[in-house]
């Protein structure tokens, strides 16, 4: 008999504690489900950084100090939109090509933005938006007395007067056992045109 109040006792207290518990249960699976995503979420936020971490180098690549380029002789034909450019390696080490960028615009302090590299018709070749020397030979414009000038022409009718042009010579070297384009933007050259 003992046996049976005790087992009313707990059937009444369990009934109990059943009426204490909301019966529509929808809101607590909710919450749930936002603790879910949140978890979710702040986990690939986690993995996305260190993703990226390791993606994006830590040091910046630039050339060996002593690369140089210098514009020995510049020819500007106004009528006919010829620009002739005698390129000189004044520099310690070979350069592969050069960035070219223009200004039409009168203004001296206007920035030279306009990329004129595939208006190229003489001494050099299209590489992207840049002039390559040679295919077939890195850092071909060597620093020795012999192999340190070239002579490049552009035809620049479609660009209007220009006002300026500016050099940024690149470099072939290799990083991590692997040939990367280097520009050596701390050895740009901008000087002013004037019409022959």
């Amino acid at each position: 008999m003992l046996s049976q109040a005790h087992n009313k006792k707990t059937r009444d207290s369990a009934r109990k504690s059943l009426t204490l518990l909301p019966r529509n249960r929808s809101g607590l699976s909710e919450v749930i489900s936002y603790i879910l995503l949140i978890a979710i979420s702040i986990a690939m936020s986690v993995a996305v950084y260190s993703w990226l971490r390791t993606y994006v180098p830590t040091e910046s690549v630039s050339c060996n100090d002593g690369t140089s380029i210098f514009i020995k002789n510049i020819s500007y034909d106004c009528s006919g939109k010829i620009l002739t450019l005698t390129v000189q390696n004044n520099g310690k080490f070979g350069i592969d090509g050069y960035f070219i960028h223009v200004s039409n615009n009168p203004s001296s302090d206007a920035l030279a933005t306009v990329d004129i590299s595939n208006k190229i018709t003489n001494g050099g070749i299209i590489f992207g938006n840049s002039i390559k020397f040679s295919n077939s030979v890195e850092n071909s414009l060597s620093p020795e007395e012999s192999h340190n000038t070239i002579i490049s022409t552009f035809n620049v009718q479609s660009f209007g007067t220009l006002y300026r042009v500016e050099l940024i010579p690149f470099r072939m070297q290799d990083i991590d056992n692997k040939k990367r384009v280097v520009s050596c933007s701390d050895a740009k050259v901008t000087e002013t045109l004037t019409c022959n």
